[in-house]
């Protein structure tokens, strides 16, 4: 999947979007845009999935269409050079249709990955993933610098869609090769209709009070979605470097990705999700004061270096802990929840960040802002005791 950094939602995607003449707001919800589209399906067919007993045709035939619009993107984006004011809706609504395909098949391939990794192990296997993903993002970070620098603009842009589609397709051959094991108990889902089914998702995330106030943490953990909106803008503008250079960043932002994953696959090992999402909400804080202080290039390849880190501390330790907070039995609905609300977190969490600099022009009141989030969020977390060792 480290594809997906050729197209990289947080330093990328935003000056693209930029360059084409979107708005603040359009632009503050480009790094949210492609995890909600894929958590918004998953609660629609999370009933379908819990009375499957095995999951890998769902997540192969899904995970193919899911795929598409990066190369159909990508051609038209080459071959279409008067697209004009279809441009812009074209390129934002590209993660939106593969997130929300991808969103049907992601709540099977969760609980067919969980069951396969045992759970003392779950945090290396997830930093595993992203430290792989990284290795990919570094060199990724070099052809974007050299794509955007020979061929500026919309053909620049159909490449990186093309180079994100072949490793994309990539990833999904990888999975023909995995061997999916059997639930050790399968449970027998609600008989009743799906209207019923639907009724019944607010009482059953009401008897999990602990999940409860994950969603609050989630929320008001979003600060790193708020900020790095801006940050790639911020930084080329306060620097007055070209945009072919944020490519640097994307590397910079890839080395703490990978030294951030190894931190969080001991660690988690050791001590379970929770303390990796509390020192991920420690370091954003940390960015958000440094990236207000900072004014030359290499203080921001150096906070984007801090993102990476803290950014993959809290995916490795908010997908551990999410895990084993879900009863077992209930897991693939009980996560779907759980994404559903994300989408609202998300949103709103980056459209709030969106309106504030719209209004202020700003970026330090959304940095300012994204750090008193983070100080709650852990005051939240607190509140959530861990899970390891429990069941």
């Amino acid at each position: 999947m480290g594809g997906a950094a050729f197209l990289q939602p947080e330093t990328v995607m935003p000056k693209m979007v930029e360059q084409l003449g979107g708005r603040s707001g359009v632009i503050a919800i480009m790094p949210a845009i492609l995890p909600a589209a894929f958590a918004v399906a998953g609660l629609f067919v999370s009933p379908l999935v819990e009375k499957m007993t095995r999951f890998k045709p769902w997540v192969m035939s899904f995970g193919l269409l899911q795929r598409l619009p990066y190369l159909i993107t990508g051609l038209l984006l080459w071959f279409w050079q008067d697209a004009g004011p279809w441009l812009l809706p074209l390129v934002v609504l590209t993660p939106v249709v593969s997130g929300l395909i991808g969103g049907v098949g992601v709540v099977a391939w969760m609980e067919m990955v969980t069951r396969m990794v045992p759970e003392r192990i779950r945090a290396a296997g997830w930093a595993a993933r992203y430290i792989t993903q990284a290795c990919i993002g570094m060199v990724a970070g070099a052809v974007i610098h050299t794509v955007l620098t020979h061929a500026p603009g919309q053909r620049g842009y159909a490449v990186l869609h093309l180079i994100t589609f072949g490793f994309l397709f990539l990833s999904w051959l990888s999975q023909s090769f995995m061997r999916e094991l059997p639930a050790a108990h399968h449970y027998h889902p609600h008989t009743g209709s799906y209207w019923s089914y639907l009724r019944s998702l607010p009482g059953l995330l009401g008897s999990q009070p602990q999940l409860l106030r994950l969603i609050a943490a989630r929320f008001t953990g979003m600060g790193y979605l708020m900020v790095v909106s801006f940050l790639t803008l911020h930084a080329l503008h306060t620097t007055g470097r070209p945009e072919a250079d944020e490519g640097h960043f994307v590397s910079f932002q890839n080395i703490g990705t990978i030294l951030g994953s190894m931190l969080a696959a001991w660690l988690g090992y050791h001590s379970g999700g929770k303390v990796l999402i509390i020192l991920s909400r420690i370091v954003c804080v940390t960015m958000c004061v440094w990236v207000c202080l900072t004014q030359s290039f290499s203080g921001f390849t150096a906070a984007y270096f801090v993102l990476g880190f803290g950014l993959f501390l809290d995916r490795v330790g908010d997908l551990t802990l999410t895990a084993e907070l879900c009863p077992p039995e209930r897991r693939s609905t009980l996560q779907a929840i759980l994404g559903f609300c994300n989408v609202w977190s998300l949103m709103l969490a980056t459209s709030l960040g969106g309106a504030i600099y719209a209004m202020s022009g700003s970026f330090y009141l959304v940095a300012g802002l994204a750090a008193v989030m983070s100080l709650v969020s852990i005051l939240i977390l607190r509140g959530i005791p861990e899970p390891r060792g429990q069941s």
